[in-house]
């Protein structure tokens, strides 16, 4: 393993608040190292300005080269045995999320590959985007004719013991499309760029002309003279 610097090792020590994801990324971090621990320490002192020198700047980057094994011992990789991606049907009436795990709305369930979780592992762990001060809300047009998205294109499905047990929804939409907790979701470190990763990572699970719909126009009837 690569040894630290004294600064990166300072921020080691007093971050006490950094998850295991803070410390692997500290430990395999590739550029913008400085700014990255100083995004922590803003973290921690719950400080939401971005500082001046990073307004208008490229964000968004493979920052860091954690190992595929360590990935794995990162939640959720550490806790459920098997991920699973599902193709929702499009149905009359918009359902939760967790709906779509019946058989009825769905129509393919497979089962991620271990080439697979350790691509997705490695758009959730060693990409980032510096300074993000806002959840991911996908709106309008994604690979087809939309004028709204209103249904996800694939669902990851996380199963442990035979059981599933946390789902996320994609894309977010601004619908909060999973049921992790908030500690928990905001591990993913998320952002638009990682769902536009994913999405086309997993595009060969999503249908062509899925999840779109049309609004119809109906006019309003006309006014009794």
């Amino acid at each position: 393993m690569r040894k630290i610097n004294l600064f990166l090792f300072f921020i080691i020590c007093n971050v006490v608040f950094a998850q295991d994801l803070d410390t692997y990324r500290l430990n395999y971090c590739l550029k913008k190292c400085k700014i990255y621990s100083k995004e922590l320490i803003d973290k921690k002192n719950k400080n939401d300005a971005v500082p001046s020198y990073m307004i208008g700047t490229p964000k968004f980057s493979k920052m860091f080269s954690i190992k595929e094994d360590d990935r794995m011992k990162i939640y959720p990789f550490n806790k459920y045995d098997s991920i699973y991606v599902t193709n929702p049907i499009l149905i009359e009436k918009i359902q939760e999320p967790r709906n779509y795990l019946d058989k009825k709305y769905h129509k393919s369930l497979r089962l991620l590959s271990k080439d697979e979780k350790n691509k997705l592992s490695d758009i959730l762990f060693n990409y980032h985007k510096t300074y993000d001060l806002f959840r991911i809300s996908v709106k309008g047009q994604i690979g087809c004719d939309c004028v709204y998205l209103e249904y996800p294109q694939m669902i990851l499905l996380f199963m442990k013991n035979g059981r599933f047990e946390k789902y996320i929804a994609f894309p977010d939409d601004g619908w909060d499309r999973y049921n992790f907790s908030d500690g928990q979701y905001n591990n993913f470190d998320w952002s638009e760029n990682k769902e536009s990763m994913i999405l086309d990572m997993f595009k060969k699970d999503i249908l062509p002309d899925q999840n779109c719909k049309t609004p119809v126009y109906n006019p309003p009837p006309p006014e009794k003279k």
